[in-house]
């Protein structure tokens, strides 16, 4: 039986930017080109497009990469996550969180979906977004009116839709999906609070 449970691709997202890591950590690159991570993003966010990973797996996979650049810039592990996350022209280290990247895949992926050369694709993929976006609105709206349980089950929905879980991260990130002008399904996701967690202020 099929069903759409990540955890043997979260299981591989684990094991195998640990092992590149491990290795670049014990190598002689330099601090400059462990920090480009050559090949350890796209181990990572090959699969960001369509797997739900959730802020405390990107912050994981954070932890793990932030270890190995602060020990190749012979940094104390007790160094604040703020200034590796800062811009090189503010005095950081300029390696974003890998959530921007989480993001950005997910955007890609919507869009190049909607506006695939094939018109039934398009189609589909318009389709699948409202059907989504629909079920999950009607969801949080009879969640908000009634009060009872928790917002999880709608979490856990999300994770089942991709294309509404693509929608949020572009939302997430302060960004609009816009057709003619006009911003798509803006209002249906004023509930993103409760289908789509924010992205974390930065650690320190």
């Amino acid at each position: 039986m099929m069903d759409l449970n990540s955890k043997h691709r979260h299981r591989r997202m684990d094991k195998n930017p640990r092992q590149k890591l491990d290795a670049l950590e014990g190598s002689y690159a330099s601090p400059r080109q462990t920090q480009k991570r050559t090949a350890i993003i796209p181990s990572l966010a090959f699969a960001f497009a369509v797997t739900p990973c959730s802020y405390p797996d990107l912050d994981k996979w954070d932890a793990m990469i932030g270890r190995v650049i602060k020990s190749k810039h012979n940094l104390w592990r007790s160094t604040v996550t703020a200034m590796i996350r800062e811009d090189v022209h503010s005095f950081g280290l300029g390696a974003p969180p890998i959530y921007v990247e989480y993001h950005r895949r997910s955007a890609v992926a919507l869009v190049t979906s909607l506006e695939d050369s094939s018109e039934r694709h398009q189609a589909v993929t318009m389709h699948l977004l409202t059907h989504q976006v629909a079920q999950l609105k009607a969801l949080a709206t009879t969640f908000l009116s009634t009060r009872e349980g928790t917002s999880l089950p709608i979490k856990r929905q999300l994770n089942l839709h991709m294309r509404a879980r693509q929608l949020a991260c572009i939302h997430a990130s302060k960004l609009h999906l816009a057709l003619e002008g006009n911003s798509m399904l803006l209002d249906d996701l004023k509930l993103r609070s409760h289908l789509c967690p924010k992205a974390p202020s930065p650690q320190h």
